[in-house]
């Protein structure tokens, strides 16, 4: 599976970014330095299956955490210290891939739903600009919609935190992109969203064409790149019948129905984009790639099916504009042979 993905690339001039075998936020506490050296065999092994195709182009540190502040010291040395021996260990097996890393933030000021604290922007990104300076992580990509992912967030709520986060990657020496969310739980107020969640009837949809083009217009002034989360399920024109995407999202189902008029609608935005960035903005409002989370279906296919069915995925990232292979679970299709 995985070598399809990386030769398929190769052929449409992609970029693909694999996250590694060290997943999750709950690693805490434990010993990052004995975590590092074992998630870093199965990095080399990866880098030496796939390192020679000219789509390896990076990898992801698949660990989300609870923003943290400079005072939780003992959380913060543990996360510093796994990432910057991840980081060494990726840029050492594959000089000169680049490591990413995609992190949230948290929009419920008033603690309506009371589940993590919130920190102003400065002092979130702050905290960033530290980790990314101490571990050598060369892309930030923040999550645009915090951990709540509410319709009822502004563009004015998010725009802080952008703007905060990009200025602490600038003097980090990294680089800031955004990870924009087309899919969200449609809610009328915080009320309602927290009767949701604690019901287990959270109503995720696509946001709408509209929407996510004011989104779009804002990741573009501060990010110099734009990647997607929600591309699966919502907007894959093949989600009804690929076998080989998640159609749901965290558990909760969604409706497919209107998936590929989705995709076809966003297509046509794309298409009538300039072809230079404009003027105000640090790159083209559209997503450059979209996250993956593999379902490795390999047992139930022939090899020819299976590449097939990966061969109509990919390419329909890349008539949608995409360049970037954002791949999780990367490692439910690899095994290091001892």
């Amino acid at each position: 599976m995985l070598e399809s993905i990386y030769s398929i690339a190769d052929e449409f001039g992609m970029k693909v970014i694999c996250d590694l075998n060290v997943g999750g936020g709950g690693l805490y506490p434990g010993d990052p330095g004995y975590i590092a050296a074992l998630a870093g065999i199965s990095t080399e092994a990866f880098a030496q299956a796939f390192g020679h195709h000219p789509s390896f182009w990076g990898w992801y540190l698949n660990n989300e955490i609870n923003p943290l502040r400079e005072s939780d010291a003992e959380q913060t040395r543990f996360w510093r210290t796994l990432w910057k021996d991840l980081t060494a260990k990726c840029h050492k097996v594959a000089p000169g891939s680049k490591v990413t890393i995609a992190p949230f933030f948290i929009l419920d000021k008033y603690g309506k739903r009371n589940v993590w604290p919130y920190y102003e922007p400065e002092e979130y990104a702050a905290w960033w600009e530290k980790t990314l300076k101490e571990t050598g992580i060369d892309v930030l990509m923040l999550q645009d919609s915090g951990a709540e992912h509410l319709s009822i967030f502004t563009l004015t709520d998010r725009e802080p935190f952008f703007k905060a986060t990009a200025d602490a990657c600038a003097a980090a020496g990294a680089e800031f992109w955004v990870d924009l969310e087309s899919a969200q739980v449609f809610c009328k107020d915080w009320d309602e969203a927290v009767s949701m969640e604690r019901g287990g009837t959270k109503d995720w949809r696509y946001v709408g064409l509209g929407w996510l083009k004011e989104k779009l217009n804002l990741a573009a002034k501060y990010g110099t790149n734009i990647v997607n989360w929600g591309y699966y399920p919502v907007m894959n024109p093949l989600a009804k019948n690929s076998g080989l995407t998640a159609t749901s999202i965290d558990g909760y189902p969604v409706n497919l129905s209107e998936a590929n008029a989705n995709y076809a609608s966003y297509k046509e935005y794309v298409e009538d984009l300039p072809e230079t960035v404009p003027a105000g903005l640090k790159c083209i409002p559209k997503m450059s790639g979209t996250l993956w989370w593999l379902v490795p279906n390999s047992k139930n296919l022939a090899v020819d099916e299976l590449y097939n069915a990966i061969r109509r995925e990919i390419r329909g990232q890349r008539n949608a504009g995409m360049e970037y292979i954002w791949i999780v679970n990367a490692y439910g299709s690899f095994s290091v042979v001892k």
